[in-house]
């Protein structure tokens, strides 16, 4: 389950605002509800008698339906002496109620009551050994609590239906609960919800309560996440968005108060303060019947609202410096007014004139420029207050005051207006076409719908923002600008240091029994209720793409748009930094370039004005150049794109700030431990010390370089055989004759060269690899080579994942985490590769406190020793796999990568087509078999991160021979 900090409001922003019209009051059936004309999301909005407020909006683009339940209630609604309580009620919502979870609910009470007792014993004790033997009682009688407890019944309930994405955020003033479901499905999901919201059980508790402290444990090693709570600690010196985060205190974590939760639950989940959200393919009449009918009885209740402290305006500025293992980098922020004030509507503006990616003051002027690396501004909106945030990274050599004064100076200049009058219409035109795509997407639809609930919104207010937004003025945004923003603002400092972090010792948990057969009467409820099975539809790539050539018979696959008005345009290019190190280079460089008619800030500024976005992006093994917006631009776009790729014109100066940049990127990378292991550490062991993550140009190389070069292998690069995709409502023939217009290309096209072979190792022997790093947690990583791709192997490696070590009904999750609280997140998978000469290989993950490590790696390697077989867990494993391929589709634009990817493995067919059949073939045995074969008594390369001195060297040596890497080995530099 996910803390959620406040979503960036450029995100929201492109997610909203098309013209709505008047607010229309309808009652088709004996259930009245609010919708608007020429709204593009459909809404419609029910209340039910009891307050409960139910979205739908209908997308029949597949048969699923993104649900959302949310709660308006928070962090901020946390009690001061109880911080994180929201966040850790989310997780308990997952555990069951008296009928969900529960084999004999008269026995298993009085126990949790007297848990209940003893937590608050233990919380009201300050006496460290008194504390130690109140958890030995918690834990013993949790031990027979558990004997009356069908574990994690709530996921296999819903993994049976075919759910997709099951989990649950909590943020300030929201809590979220997510699944995408099959929408044949839809009234056992209503059933199970109803029954799950109707009453609050804390079984397994403290065990749960635990994987939180990991997740705390995680945040702690997390240094944005740090900054971002010292930054809204300055901001809100007296309001709970500062005072009181989402995952809460240490303290507060290892203390809690059951029958404090059970109090919160009864004030908080009540029908009146929360909201049903559906998107997708929905019978709208239908559905609100069916949602009545499941929660319609919920009793309507009385929720308290709760009076927050006004803050104190901010005089002055307040700067504070936070340490730790990552980069260095500058966060600021200003403090305004919450949701439905003026303030929230011109920050959407002001953010997206300060940073849209393309032609932004911060954009142009400092990342184009290169005086900071990765700057970026954004605006977030919640119930009480808003905020405008920048931010960037420091270059070599380059204070953090320095950073700090080219972000302010950004907005110096929107204060002065220094900036175009055409970018008011070019910010809202990007937003429309970026709400288009994004409409595509059920579980943007619920988000968004969601936000406006949380936050009370008028639906009309919500649609209609980019029209608001359109009519602000570009004096009427300098003249709010100057006005709200002085020195007004909190800054974070974040350095390199020593990290201030909260350690406890692991507490003595005693392993619960994990109760895989037996089901309450509930579950045999649900399963006895009927509910359609659809055929799945697989690709036929010869009917469903139209084939044909363009040019120098450069393929040219194309499938329409019916849906809007947007376009895609894909040159693809078997090509990448394997054939060519200085590839990546070159396409780095074309951001900084312009032409002999248009500086590098003009070329940007054009393309944001033409409302078109141009992408370039390299791998190891290939490369793109995308193009995408209205179907109106499309010639125009073409016209730009290919000028600006056949007559980019090298500057050594901007050349020279660059390669600095990526030295300055590079040394940063080697203090971030998500590349260091995920990058670094696993490309070592699948393919030795020289690898294609490491394998680069030196810095040496890098400023040996004559940068006419670069520009003279983008001349080039379209002169390599490339295939283009389209997918766009423009005809095929007019998107060919744009391409035969302004794609000029030699008859013969210049084969792909020979790629540099990366050889990937057996695993023969065990062995582990040590990284040290300042951190709280401690990682590790397993991996074995399989076998070359084979695609009879597809079926069953899917099918171990949902079984065995994915998800949260899989064997791994239970054992690891349900069962012995031993890591928050721990998985094992044997994975498919991405091409047909790679191999499968057996992946296994624990992130975990250091001293639970030898632990976690030890229940880990049982279960992969010997695979636990549980028929009615594993039958729902099936189902659910073949649910999923049942109900999802692939349309738009990945159809085109369908094949793509079909095509890199070797096939001319939709992979699942063979692992359909084949997955309704197989049973427990055949999946036992598959296990012994492909996973059982493996050697491993084990892969650890961690501090050094917290981490057990001696239980890493019981694994196999240990090599501590240096980060030079590992990075080649």
């Amino acid at each position: 389950m996910k803390i959620i900090k406040i979503i960036p409001f450029f995100l929201f922003a492109l997610l909203l605002g098309c013209s709505g019209g008047g607010e229309v009051a309808e009652e088709t059936s004996k259930y009245a509800y609010q919708s608007l004309e020429n709204d593009p999301f459909g809404l419609r909005i029910y209340t039910l008698d009891n307050g409960l407020k139910v979205y739908i909006s209908e997308n029949h683009t597949e048969p699923r339906v993104q649900t959302n339940i949310a709660v308006r209630t928070g962090s901020k609604h946390d009690p001061a002496d109880a911080t994180g309580l929201a966040h850790y009620l989310e997780h308990m919502l997952f555990k069951g109620t008296s009928q969900i979870g529960s084999l004999d609910w008269e026995k298993e009470k009085p126990l949790l009551d007297l848990i209940s007792d003893l937590y608050e014993q233990h919380r009201d004790t300050d006496d460290l050994e008194a504390r130690k033997a109140i958890y030995m009682q918690i834990d013993s009688v949790s031990n027979l609590a558990a004997d009356y407890v069908a574990t994690n019944e709530y996921d296999k309930m819903i993994s049976g239906l075919g759910a997709q994405g099951t989990n649950a955020y909590t943020s300030n003033e929201r809590t979220v609960y997510i699944n995408d479901v099959p929408s044949t499905e839809l009234e056992k999901w209503l059933a199970i919800e109803a029954e799950r919201f109707g009453e609050l059980v804390l079984r397994l508790f403290h065990t749960e309560l635990e994987t939180v402290y990991e997740e705390f444990n995680r945040t702690q090693d997390s240094d944005r996440r740090q900054a971002y709570y010292k930054l809204m600690q300055m901001m809100y010196p007296t309001h709970p968005y500062g005072q009181q985060s989402t995952i809460g205190t240490g303290e507060h974590l290892k203390t809690p108060s059951m029958k404090k939760i059970h109090d919160y639950f009864n004030r908080r989940y009540a029908p009146n303060n929360m909201a049903v959200i559906l998107a997708g393919d929905l019978n709208p009449d239908e559905t609100i019947e069916l949602v009545d009918k499941y929660f319609g009885s919920f009793a309507k209740r009385e929720v308290e609202e709760m009076q927050m402290p006004k803050e104190e305006p901010i005089t002055e500025p307040i700067v504070a410096e936070v340490t730790g293992s990552e980069a260095e980098f500058v966060s600021i922020s200003f403090r305004l007014d919450g949701v439905g004030s003026e303030d929230a509507l011109y920050v959407e503006l002001l953010s997206s004139v300060l940073a849209n990616g393309t032609a932004g003051l911060i954009d142009l002027n400092l990342n184009q420029s290169q005086k900071v690396l990765s700057g970026y501004a954004y605006g977030s909106v919640m119930e009480d207050y808003s905020s405008l945030s920048m931010g960037a990274t420091a270059r070599e050599e380059q204070t953090l005051d320095e950073v700090q004064d080219l972000l302010l100076a950004q907005l110096d200049s929107v204060k002065e207006g220094r900036f175009e009058e055409w970018m008011i219409d070019a910010v809202v035109r990007k937003a429309k076409k970026s709400q288009m795509t994004q409409m595509e997407y059920n579980w943007i639809r619920a988000y968004v719908i969601s936000d406006a609930f949380i936050l009370d919104q008028d639906w009309k207010d919500v649609v209609s923002q980019h029209d608001r937004m359109q009519a602000i003025t570009k004096d009427q945004l300098v003249e709010w600008t100057k006005k709200t923003f002085t020195n007004n603002y909190v800054a974070v400092h974040k350095t390199i240091g020593e990290k201030n972090t909260h350690k406890v010792e692991k507490p003595g948990i005693t392993p619960i029994e994990i109760n895989r057969e037996d089901n309450s009467s509930f579950y045999a409820k649900i399963d006895s209720m009927e509910s359609m099975r659809l055929d799945p539809i697989f690709l036929n790539y010869s009917e469903d793409i139209d084939m044909s050539t363009v040019g120098s018979e450069i393929p040219f696959n194309y499938v329409q748009n019916e849906e809007n008005e947007l376009f895609y345009l894909y040159y693809v290019f078997d090509m990448g930094k394997n054939h060519n190190k200085q590839l990546p280079l070159a396409v780095d460089y074309l951001p900084y370039l312009g032409t002999n008619e248009m500086s590098p800030a003009d070329a940007q500024k054009e393309l944001f004005k033409l409302g078109v976005d141009f992408k370039v992006s390299t791998g190891t093994e290939g490369a793109n150049l995308v193009l995408s917006g209205l179907e109106e631009s499309l010639e125009a776009g073409v016209k730009f794109f290919e000028n600006l790729l056949a007559n980019a014109l090298a500057d050594e100066a901007s050349y020279n700030q660059m390669v600095s940049g990526i030295t300055k990127k590079r040394a940063d990378a080697k203090l971030d431990k998500r590349r260091i292991l995920r990058s670094g550490m696993r490309n070592y062991a699948q393919y030795g010390a020289v690898n294609p993550f490491n394998d680069l140009l030196s810095e040496e190389e890098l400023r040996s370089i004559d940068p006419n070069a670069l520009t003279d292998m983008l001349h080039g690069l379209t002169n390599y055989e490339h295939k283009i995709l389209f997918y766009g409502p423009n005809s095929k023939e007019s998107v060919k004759n744009i391409l035969t217009q302004h794609h000029k290309v030699p008859e013969q096209l210049t084969p792909i060269p020979a790629p540099a072979e990366y050889l990937e190792i057996a695993t023969d022997e065990n062995k582990v690899y040590f990284c040290n790093y300042d951190m709280v947690q401690t990682e590790l990583m397993m991996i074995h080579r399989g076998d070359e791709f084979n695609v009879e192997l597809v079926a069953e490696a899917n099918l171990f994942a949902q079984y065995f070590g994915a998800g949260l009904s899989s064997i791994v999750f239970q054992e690891i985490r349900e069962s012995k609280a031993l890591a928050y997140s721990a998985y094992a998978y044997y994975s498919n590769p991405q091409r047909h000469d790679d191999h499968h290989y057996l992946r296994g993950y624990i992130g975990t406190q250091a001293d639970k490590l030898g632990d976690a790696t030890s229940a880990l390697l049982d279960l992969m020793s010997t695979m636990p077989k549980a028929e009615q867990q594993f039958g729902q494993a099936k189902i659910s796999a073949l649910k999923q391929i049942e109900t999802n589709r692939a349309t738009g634009r990945n159809i085109l990568w369908s094949q793509i990817r079909a095509k890199d493995l070797g096939l001319d067919y939709d992979l699942n087509s063979k692992v359909y059949p084949r997955l309704k073939e197989l049973s427990i045995d055949d999946l036992e078999s598959f296990f012994n074969e492909n996973v059982k008594d493996r050697t491993y390369t084990y892969l650890v991160i961690g501090k050094r001195e917290d981490t057990d060297m001696e239980a890493l040596e019981a694994l196999g021979p240990v090599k501590e890497l240096s980060l030079e080995e590992l990075f080649g530099y």
